[in-house]
């Protein structure tokens, strides 16, 4: 499966994401929450806004993938997410609100045009019992 490479790059950026989080909370003695220090609060949403979308993004691209999926398509929508959230994390990170604005544009119309597609596949689907 292609989307197992686009899902093994989304891991670690996770876990990079996860270790800042840790970091942050050893450097800050912060067990839980925040602690309203606002590089702990970008930090934590960061982290957060990745672990909201990504699952989703990759359940969709997989169910499309095995769904005799373009192979040019499932790379391009795989690259498409990687870039999009790459972008949103330094847009969020740095205060660049384009690569942020980028990031969540890139995002929504990856899930949404995945979304459509796999609406339009289940419609026409032929069920034989």
């Amino acid at each position: 499966m292609i989307v197992s490479l686009y899902a093994g790059i989304l891991a670690l950026i996770y876990v990079v994401l996860s270790l800042h989080i840790v970091s942050k909370r050893t450097r800050g003695k912060v067990m839980f929450g925040d602690n309203n220090e606002p590089d702990m609060v970008r930090a934590v949403r960061i982290h957060g806004n990745f672990a909201e979308y990504v699952p989703l993004a990759l359940l969709l691209l997989a169910l499309y993938e095995t769904q005799a999926g373009s192979f040019y398509a499932v790379h391009a929508f795989g690259i498409t997410l990687v870039t999009a959230r790459i972008a949103h994390i330094i847009g969020l990170h740095s205060d660049v609100l384009i690569a942020r604005g980028i990031g969540t544009f890139l995002t929504l119309t990856t899930v949404a045009i995945l979304g459509v597609i796999l609406i339009l596949k289940g419609i026409t689907a032929t069920q034989v019992l």
